[in-house]
Formats: C-alpha cells, sequence, structure tokens
C-alpha cells in the first residue's frame, strides 16, 4: 500500500469516527428520524417510515413530528459539522 492510499484511508477513517460521533451527539429521536430518512427506509412511503419509527421508539409518530424532529436534526448536525469546520480551519492557521 503506498503513501497516498494510506493517507486517503486514514482520512475515510478519521471522517467515519467523526460523523458516527455527531449522529450519537443527537436524542434517541432525532436518530431514529434519521434511520428512517435514509437507508432502506429512505424510498419507502412516509407511512412505512411512520410505522417503523412507532415500531422502534414505542412511541406514536405523526407526519408533523417526524418532519419537525427531521429537520431539528439536520439542523443540529449541519452547526455540528461547521462547527468542527472552523475548528479543522483555525488548527491549520
Amino acid at each position: 500500500m503506498s503513501a497516498s492510499e494510506l493517507k486517503v484511508d486514514l482520512r475515510q477513517e478519521l471522517l467515519s469516527r467523526a460523523k458516527r460521533h455527531f449522529i450519537e451527539a443527537l436524542s434517541a429521536d432525532e436518530r431514529a428520524a434519521i434511520d428512517a430518512s435514509t437507508g432502506e427506509l429512505g424510498n419507502k412511503p412516509e407511512a412505512v417510515r411512520l410505522g417503523w419509527l412507532r415500531m422502534r421508539t414505542k412511541e406514536g409518530w405523526t407526519k408533523q413530528r417526524y418532519a419537525v424532529t427531521l429537520g431539528r436534526a439536520f439542523e443540529k448536525l449541519r452547526s455540528m459539522v461547521e462547527a468542527k469546520s472552523k475548528d479543522d480551519q483555525l488548527t491549520r492557521d
């Protein structure tokens, strides 16, 4: 394995850890909403996603609750990524 390949592998590993860290920082409801909106469930009808959320969290989910929770989760993730980006930029300078 060349040095450039090793550098790429290391970067991917660090990025995956950071992403996992960001997701773990969300509340249980926010993580569930993210899971329902991505992956296999991402292209399923909304009723299927709401049913999956109800099964996973043992609570009732409405379309409005799902939309608000998902929006809040994405906003938190966006601000965490921006903060990390600013920290990385400051450490480089």
